[in-house]
C-alpha cells in the first residue's frame, strides 16, 4: 500500500498541492534582494532625472528663441547592430544677432536618414533653458523648438511603468504592504 501512495505523494508534491506543499517563508535570497533594490533605484534616478529635464523645458516654452542659421560641417553616421545608417548633424550656427558663430553645435529636429541631411541654411534656435554651458551644445529647427520637452517626458513615463510593473510583478509590493499592516498592528493604530 506504501508503494501505491508514494506515487501520489511525489505528484501532488510536484504541483505543491495538500500536506506535501512546499512551504514558502516569503523571502528571496540576499543577492536577488540586492540586485532589485539596484534596479528599483536606476529605475528611480532616470525617472525623477528625465521628469525634471521634461518640467524645465516645458516651463521655459515661454522664454525668448535666440534664433540663428545652422550649417552643416561634419556628418555623424554610423551603423547599427541591424544594418541600419543613422546620422547625427553637427555644423555651425550663426546667430541673427551678429554674434560670433559657434561651432561643432547638433543640429536636432530633423531626419537622421543619411539621405536627407540638411542643405543650406537651415532656420533654427535654442533658449536659454535649454543651455548647459554658455553656448548652445543643440539648437532645434522652427517645427521642433517647442516639442523638446516631449521626449524626456514619454521617458520618464515609461520609466515609471516599468518601475510600477516591476515592483508588483517581483513582490515587492505586496512585502511593503504586509510590513506597513504588521507596523500600523505593533503601533496600535
Amino acid at each position: 500500500m506504501s508503494d501505491l501512495t508514494r506515487p501520489r505523494a511525489a505528484a501532488r508534491r510536484a504541483r505543491g498541492v495538500g500536506r506535501h506543499a512546499r512551504r514558502s517563508t516569503g523571502r528571496r535570497p540576499l543577492v536577488l534582494t540586492v540586485l532589485a533594490l539596484a534596479t528599483y533605484v536606476v529605475l528611480l534616478v532616470l525617472v525623477i532625472g528625465t521628469a525634471t529635464v521634461a518640467v524645465a523645458r516645458y516651463s521655459g516654452r515661454d522664454e525668448p528663441v535666440h534664433w540663428g542659421s545652422f550649417r552643416l560641417t561634419e556628418p555623424d553616421c554610423s551603423r547599427d547592430r541591424s544594418g541600419e545608417v543613422s546620422c547625427v548633424w553637427y555644423g555651425t550656427w550663426t546667430p541673427d544677432d551678429g554674434s560670433p558663430p559657434i561651432r561643432d553645435v547638433k543640429y536636432d529636429g530633423g531626419s537622421l536618414d543619411p539621405e536627407d541631411p540638411p542643405v543650406g541654411n537651415v532656420r533654427t534656435g535654442y533658449r536659454d533653458s535649454d543651455l548647459l554651458d554658455a553656448e548652445p551644445g543643440t539648437v532645434w529647427n522652427a517645427d521642433d523648438i517647442d516639442s523638446t520637452w516631449t521626449t524626456p517626458a514619454i521617458v520618464a513615463g515609461v520609466c515609471a511603468l516599468l518601475l510600477t510593473f516591476l515592483v508588483f510583478d517581483w513582490g515587492d509590493a505586496g512585502r511593503l504592504r504586509r510590513w506597513w499592516q504588521r507596523r500600523r498592528a505593533e503601533s496600535g493604530r
